[in-house]
């Protein structure tokens, strides 16, 4: 950002090279969930400089760093989760993974340095505040089977907190524009381990053998049908496997395939759908002969409190034009642990944005989760003043 094109503050725009900088360290060293031991430690030691009080917890990676100017006033908190994808980085440039296999394609590096930028403005300017901050360094947001903000909430990271916030970056969304729902803002989530056990036989005489590799097929093919014709048009529904693994040789049925995916939806009512449709799928499994094993694991979804979401879209307002801002926008299909983090305040007051960080004229339009992943670096400050913005007067 050459120029203050989205109307920051001068006082934050003067970290520009801070932010640049931090996310570009952040992008390089990308750590899977649970095991963010680089990163925790850089943004502890960047919130230890700038004056935070620490509070680690033992045996994680996740931290909580609080400012309090007055313990009489409120404390807000600032969600960031730090964990990455287990895809390579193709992004090709001067600060690509170092980590083979290792990659930000979520953007957490952005969450990160939105909030290690609000810290660094707000840590030199208390004056402003009207509130304590708490920043949560999250681990494990991406991997369903790793602890993470349900296990932070377990540890206390809400303890006395009265509102929270969280960002999520949109690269094909551009930068300067926010978007955020009204109640519903993610899905309900649930991940799948399946493990389909049939017969071994030769594969010149499959009918001595139960074929697990086609069974997966029906199991998938089955659930494809639910979501298309058991579940209202009106209310998204997305099944989805990403790993299958079966078989040991070309010439023989397999005996096992290990499969593992997601289903999500937007409404409670369609999630049940969905997972009561599973086991019934399962069940006719088990009648064929195939032994099953399915376990689950998921995420409440992130619901905007009404009070919550209209302090963002003050908190926005403030610097960006109206047209920059879309309050009620579609719920999205991906699921959040940070929905843990609002159902532990004491009224359930929080609530989460989507931050633009596309920027089509430099080429920056990317999915999430795609490869490879660009962020416009401008970004990040638009996300800092909100965060600011919600602490400060």
């Amino acid at each position: 950002m050459n120029e203050n094109k989205y109307n920051i503050s001068e006082k934050l725009f003067a970290l520009n090279e801070f932010s640049k900088k931090t996310r570009q360290y952040l992008h390089r060293i990308p750590e899977l969930s649970g095991q963010e031991f680089k990163t925790s430690q850089y943004c502890h030691n960047l919130m230890r400089n700038f004056g935070y009080t620490i509070k680690t917890y033992e045996g994680y990676t996740g931290f909580i760093a609080d400012l309090i100017i007055d313990p009489e006033k409120p404390l807000i908190a600032l969600r960031a989760d730090m964990d990455a994808l287990a895809m390579s980085d193709m992004t090709n440039n001067e600060y690509t993974s170092i980590h083979p296999g290792r990659a930000h394609n979520c953007g957490h590096d952005v969450h990160m340095t939105a909030a290690l930028t609000a810290a660094n403005y707000l840590s030199q300017h208390q004056d402003e505040m009207d509130a304590n901050v708490r920043f949560i360094f999250q681990m494990a947001e991406e991997d369903v089977y790793v602890p993470g903000a349900d296990k932070m909430v377990e540890l206390g990271c809400m303890e006395g907190v009265s509102e929270v916030y969280a960002l999520h970056n949109n690269a094909m969304q551009e930068t300067g524009r926010i978007a955020l729902s009204a109640g519903i803002m993610s899905s309900w989530g649930t991940a799948w381990t399946l493990d389909v056990y049939g017969v071994s036989a030769h594969a010149s005489t499959p009918q001595n053998g139960l074929d697990a590799i086609r069974e997966v097929g029906r199991i998938l093919d089955y659930m494809d049908y639910i979501v298309a014709k058991k579940t209202s048009p009106f209310c998204p529904a997305v099944l989805s496997c990403g790993v299958i693994k079966g078989g040991t040789v070309s010439n023989a049925v397999a005996d096992h395939v290990h499969a593992k995916g997601t289903i999500r939806a937007v409404d409670k009512e369609t999630h049940k759908i969905l997972k009561n449709s599973f086991q019934e799928i399962l069940a006719r499994s088990k009648e064929g002969g195939f032994k099953t094993a399915i376990t689950y694991a998921g995420y409440p979804p992130v619901e905007n409190h009404p009070y919550a979401h209209q302090r963002i879209l003050e908190a926005a307002s403030k610097f960006l034009p109206d047209e920059n801002i879309n309050p009620n926008s579609s719920p999205i299909t991906a699921s959040e642990d940070f929905s843990y983090m609002i159902n532990a305040t004491k009224d359930r007051i929080g609530a989460m944005f989507m931050l633009g960080s596309g920027n089509k004229e430099k080429g920056i339009s990317n999915y999430l989760h795609s490869n490879p992943y660009f962020v416009d670096d401008d970004c990040m400050l638009v996300g800092a003043q909100i965060f600011i913005n919600l602490v400060t007067h």
